[in-house]
């Protein structure tokens, strides 16, 4: 029985917060770091501050009432966990191609779409990447999210068979 080259989980979570601290101190060994994100995007990294970051990814969360006159709901954190099984070590360049598959593919940041929802893409260990994510896009309205874990894994084994990497067995 073989399993995926990539395993891809995601959930949603209240805290966006606190999903950035503890994705923060996910290796010891390993100096956690932005890949990427929603444009224009936070300031530099040197400047981020988690905090500071959190509030930039929920803005879209607290201007949702002014704009449509409802209160957000519970769980407007996305997360997209992707582990490599460690036969297939990907570069960072590899990370970011697959991170514009699985946002594209879930409906976080659909191709040429300037009001999807802001995201980050941090890499907290040398064998993952971490999507997060609000599902309240910059228009106010809601991501369209429907089957987002079946998305993102078929992203996923796209990219897999699309770069040749192979499954563990």
């Amino acid at each position: 029985m073989s399993s995926s080259p990539l395993s891809c989980t995601v959930r949603r979570t209240e805290s966006t917060t606190d999903l950035l601290a503890v994705l923060n101190g996910a290796d010891p060994g390993f100096e956690s770091y932005l890949l990427a994100s929603w444009s224009p995007g936070p300031p530099d990294q040197e400047d981020i501050v988690l905090p500071d970051l959190a509030a930039l990814l929920d803005e879209p969360l607290a201007l949702r009432k002014p704009r449509t006159g409802h209160t957000p709901s519970r769980l407007l954190t996305w997360h997209c966990s992707i582990r490599s099984n460690g036969r297939a070590a990907l570069t960072d360049d590899q990370w970011f191609e697959l991170t514009w598959k699985v946002l594209d593919a879930t409906g976080i940041e659909p191709d040429d779409d300037p009001d999807a929802c802001r995201w980050v893409a941090l890499r907290n260990t040398g064998d993952r990447l971490d999507l997060v994510a609000t599902v309240i896009r910059q228009d106010g309205r809601w991501a369209r999210l429907h089957n987002d874990q079946h998305w993102a894994r078929f992203a996923c084994e796209d990219f897999a068979r699309d770069h040749g990497l192979t499954a563990r067995r």
